[in-house]
């Protein structure tokens, strides 16, 4: 916990600097201003308001993933490319689809609806990347602790 403590610390000597220089410029109203501890900001209470209209996602203040669009990152290396999607690939379907303005990475997911029906759909997430130089046939999959999908594409030799 001490270290957690001191990079408080740290950060409130830096921002305390930081407002005197800027407020230093000559300003008459430097003397007004009052600086509060970093440790005061933190510990304000901020009251949320819930409508009781909305529905049990919109309450939540954790992100839900079925809510949000997920998470994807792309690197480019020398021999190829690396997409990372954030998605549940052991527990759903992936399915990547190429076009000429990118590939498509779609998820199957199913639910069981209150009726007891299950209902499956497919959720896609467009990335746009240039397919044009890209040896698609040739790319590998893999699923990573359940969270993660990756997609590693080689590029074609020049």
């Amino acid at each position: 916990m001490g270290d957690f403590e001191e990079a408080l610390q740290n950060i409130d000597i830096f921002c305390k600097v930081l407002v005197k220089k800027l407020l230093s410029g000559g300003e008459e109203t430097a003397n007004n201003v009052v600086v509060e501890p970093m440790e005061r900001l933190m510990l304000r209470k901020y009251v949320i308001e819930e409508h009781l209209n909305s529905s049990p996602l919109g309450r939540s203040l954790i992100p839900l993933p079925q809510v949000e669009e997920p998470l994807v990152d792309i690197f480019e290396h020398d021999n190829y490319v690396k997409v990372l999607m954030q998605c549940r690939c052991k527990e759903q379907k992936v399915t990547v689809h190429t076009d000429i303005d990118g590939i498509e990475i779609c998820k199957r997911e199913c639910r069981t609806n209150s009726d007891g029906v299950e209902v499956c759909t497919d959720k896609c997430q467009k990335i746009n990347i240039p397919v044009g130089s890209l040896e698609i046939e040739n790319m590998i999959t893999k699923c990573s602790n359940n969270t993660v999908f990756e997609l590693e594409i080689p590029k074609k030799q020049i």
